[in-house]
């Protein structure tokens, strides 16, 4: 199993603040992306990609750590973080998981992936997120998005979409900026973005692209602690 890190980009709207990678945020005393790698590596991943790009050497001098492997996105101020996770699955020769590096949560996660036997890309959603937003005094209709799925099957059937007042009761989740991806579906996600045409684009609009065109994507639910440190509101509300 793979863990692929995604922390090139500047994320200005926080960075004007805080004058460092976000990935650096400390909580308890550690950096966000040092809990990913420890809680990986406390469920068995060993194998870590960092794709990094915007001021680097930051994020290599916090972790001090050889055991990692770095990607660097030469194009992240014209790219997005799926691009980011296309240049780690190129090498990839197992089972992934892909994570965003803003976000705080229960390492049970990794577990649960890690134990994954299913042969769909699987995409966990946050069950509390009405909560969570509260939290993080988001206004859904703003910042939140479809999250649709068949309860028979737990496919995700739309993800990504503007959240509005007829498909809000449908959307019983969140994305999470979690990606587990077998590896037998790693060359047609490959070959997916690059049929897309699009150098920015969000994860979610991605994935339900993937869907429109038949590709099963499954889903659980996660209801424990998850934090999302967008901007410096979300890193003030975490510590209220």
């Amino acid at each position: 199993m793979k863990l692929i890190l995604l922390a090139a980009g500047k994320s200005s709207r926080i960075f004007n603040k805080i004058k460092t990678n976000k990935c650096l945020i400390k909580i308890k005393k550690k950096s966000l992306i040092r809990h990913l790698i420890d809680n990986a590596k406390n469920v068995g991943i060993e194998d870590i990609d960092l794709v990094v790009g915007f001021k680097s050497n930051n994020i290599k001098k916090e972790l001090d750590d050889r055991s990692l492997n770095y990607i660097h996105n030469k194009k992240y101020s014209s790219t997005d973080m799926v691009f980011s996770s296309i240049l780690a699955l190129q090498k990839c020769r197992s089972d992934a998981i892909i994570c965003y590096t803003d976000i705080f949560f229960n390492k049970k996660i990794f577990k649960y992936l890690i134990n994954f036997k299913g042969k769909n890309i699987l995409v966990p959603h946050l069950k509390s997120w009405k909560k969570i937003w509260n939290k993080r005094q988001k206004k859904i209709f703003d910042d939140a998005e479809t999250f649709i799925t068949n309860k028979e099957n737990n496919l995700i059937i739309e993800i990504g979409r503007k959240l509005n007042e007829f498909n809000y009761e449908n959307t019983k989740g969140q994305f999470m900026g979690i990606i587990y991806l077998p590896q037998k579906k790693i060359k047609g996600f490959i070959d997916s973005y690059k049929r897309y045409g699009k150098n920015k684009v969000q994860f979610t609009e991605f994935l339900n692209y993937l869907i429109l065109r038949k590709n099963k994507i499954s889903t659980f639910s996660y209801d424990s602690y998850w934090h999302e440190f967008d901007d410096i509101e979300d890193l003030i509300s975490f510590n209220k």
